[in-house]
């Protein structure tokens, strides 16, 4: 998967890269190692926890699924 593909249906935090658009995971209050999955519409990368996470949005992408949102 391309990591320059655009993800849509991010909250704010996800859009930034901020927060897992998986899990909802807060990268400013928790320290989980991410990985990038893609760009937000706004350019910013999108970050995904490593593993079954990063697994699922990548997947979600690949099927053509939104990915994110408010959690």
């Amino acid at each position: 998967m391309s990591r320059n593909k655009i993800i849509y249906g991010l909250n704010d935090l996800q859009a930034d890269g901020l927060a897992c658009p998986q899990c909802g995971a807060n990268y400013l209050q928790v320290m989980i190692a991410s990985v990038p999955v893609g760009h937000s519409v706004t350019g910013s990368q999108v970050h995904a926890c490593v593993g079954q996470c990063a697994e699922s949005v990548r997947a979600a992408i690949e099927a053509g699924h939104r990915v994110g949102g408010a959690r």
